[in-house]
């Protein structure tokens, strides 16, 4: 970390587009750790075991049955998924209810958790700015996009009552065959996701949502959805210092609070455990080596890595005895509860008291102090009044901090800003290209469903086009040569579709509009041109129209990543 002068500290209030300097703060952390030390010694077992667990929720609203599954383990958390979440106003309803039942119960108020990567993951649908995934961001070689949008993502969030952010993702896709973090990662390359991926979490961690920087110690390499199969990944300690760990470790350096863990086998760091079961892994490597002095969550316990290869081993228990402070269950009832259980028996037997210390005291002092510090103790719906001044005038000049920012990003334009980065992000496969001349549109035949793809390219080209179905553009191709055949699409189906029709009618050129992934296998004639969006989003939908179709456009770069 460089250092940074009193007076460029000052500066870095005054520039927006200052990002690497970390807003200037008294450190509470041993105040906020004092305070949390003296909440847990008043807790029960039970509260103890409920604490480090987070549990999910199969409504909109917080029904009856809802009400007694949260009296019955009393969660330190709950993740909200997209079937949970309405309108701007019923999500901040269902939040708020949440909260009211911790402090009608007189526990502590709730981490309330999403997975709101951008581009393809999201859940909040229309309640927060809806701006392109970690690809798209890295393909903009500009930290200062990743920042203000891990701010104004967090930012947004925390007004809805959602206050901790199952982003960013660190993991580097250097493996093409990756079918589960591609696109969410922020590229291929070392620098670019350390950069972005770390700047990006500077941001968020201002906003007022807590962000999580995943999936520990590396997640790129792999060619298993790890929600469906044991992914394993046979590299070193020196290995992963060089490579998978750096984002990690500059991340932390830079003050990263929460990491999560991934479900893989790492056997040359431990061969008998993935990391969110290895002690090797979280306390040696990522405590004692990465100095992390944060919490440490698991992904998902129901993921089939775990569940379907672990699940005699008393994964909760053997987890915090690894050194994670939250045991994250995606599901609810049975399975959040059979984990609650787990940890009372394991409290009971005393099985947490090692080494001179107690493993689940300190996980839940982690959590708490983070509560504190992020202000869910000083929320109308919290029942404990925190009356430390230190720490009131702490948790007041955070949030007149995040205010602050957001307006001043209002006055830029949040809207112009998503146009900018959705727009800096549309790259090609493998070559260059040249928009397409005024004339050469003339010739230009149409496959795409999608209906912001459609009206975008009319809107651009200042005319009404005919859109063919697959079957109609084969009879087309017959008897036509010397076209310009337009797909839109995000499937592979598609685009296999497109290979075949590319290889058997050379004398015509090809032109693919691609916002799924860019690691299928693309076809790479001279006559076919592909271009990425690297995102779902409508902004980025519009972009990739607009940028593509526009006569005279600037030339269009080819994407700075491993590909097929």
């Amino acid at each position: 970390m460089k250092k940074f002068s009193y007076f460029a500290i000052i500066l870095y209030f005054l520039n927006t587009n200052f990002v690497y300097a970390p807003a200037p703060k008294i450190d509470l952390t041993s105040k906020f750790k004092e305070i949390a030390r003296k909440i847990v010694a008043k807790m029960s077992d039970k509260d103890k075991a409920g604490q480090v667990i987070h549990i999910a929720i199969p409504s909109k609203t917080v029904t009856e049955e809802i009400k007694q599954e949260i009296k019955k383990i009393k969660p330190g958390g709950i993740i909200v998924f997209g079937k949970n979440l309405g309108t701007r106003e019923e999500i901040i309803g269902l939040t708020k209810n949440l909260q009211k039942e911790m402090k009608k119960l007189k526990k502590l108020p709730l981490f309330i958790s999403i997975d709101q990567e951008g581009g393809r993951v999201v859940r909040v649908q229309k309640a927060v700015t809806e701006f392109p995934g970690a690809m798209a961001l890295g393909q903009t070689q500009n930290p200062d996009n990743a920042y203000k949008v891990g701010f104004i993502t967090s930012y947004e969030l925390r007004k809805l009552g959602i206050n901790l952010l199952f982003a960013p993702v660190m993991d580097i896709n250097n493996n093409p065959d990756n079918p589960v973090i591609n696109t969410r990662s922020f590229g291929s390359s070392l620098e670019t996701v350390t950069e972005l991926a770390c700047a990006y979490e500077r941001g968020a961690r201002i906003g007022g949502a807590v962000p999580v920087i995943k999936h520990f110690p590396g997640h790129g390499d792999t060619n298993i959805d790890s929600h469906l199969g044991l992914p394993v990944i046979n590299k070193s300690l020196e290995e992963l210092e060089q490579f998978e760990l750096r984002p990690f470790q500059k991340s932390i350096q830079d003050g990263a609070k929460v990491v999560m863990t991934a479900h893989i086998v790492y056997p040359k760091l431990d061969k008998d455990y993935p990391t969110t079961l290895s002690k090797k892994i979280l306390n040696n490597i990522l405590r004692e080596k990465l100095k992390f002095r944060g919490v440490i969550i698991t992904d998902s316990m129901e993921m089939d890595a775990i569940d379907e290869h672990y699940a005699h081993t008393q994964t909760a228990k053997l987890a915090i005895l690894s050194g994670a402070d939250i045991i994250l269950s995606t599901e609810f009832g049975k399975t959040p509860y059979k984990y609650y259980k787990m940890i009372l028996k394991a409290i009971k037997k005393k099985e947490f008291d090692v080494g001179g210390k107690n493993l689940l005291d300190e996980a839940l002092i982690r959590q708490i102090a983070l509560k504190l510090e992020y202000g869910l103790l000083h929320q109308k719906t919290s029942y404990i009044k925190i009356k430390n001044k230190e720490v009131n005038d702490f948790v007041s000049a955070s949030k007149r901090e995040r205010d602050t920012k957001y307006k001043e990003l209002q006055k830029e334009g949040i809207g112009e800003l998503n146009q900018k980065i959705s727009g800096e992000a549309i790259k090609t496969y493998k070559k260059a290209f040249t928009p397409f001349s005024k004339a050469e549109t003339k010739s230009m035949v149409f496959y795409i469903k999608n209906q912001v793809l459609k009206s975008t390219i009319q809107k651009v080209l200042k005319k009404k086009l005919k859109f063919f179905s697959s079957k109609d553009l084969k009879k087309y191709l017959k008897k036509h040569n010397g076209q310009i055949i337009v797909l839109g699409t995000r499937e592979e189906k598609d685009v296999k579709f497109f290979y075949k029709l590319a290889k058997k009618y050379k004398k015509n050129k090809f032109l693919l509009l691609h916002y799924g992934s860019p690691f299928f296998k693309f076809p790479t004639n001279d006559s076919v041109n592909v271009i990425f969006s690297f995102s779902p989003t409508t902004e980025s939908l519009k972009q990739l129209a607009k940028v593509t179709f526009t006569p005279g456009g600037k030339e269009i770069q080819s994407a700075d990543l491993i590909l097929k």
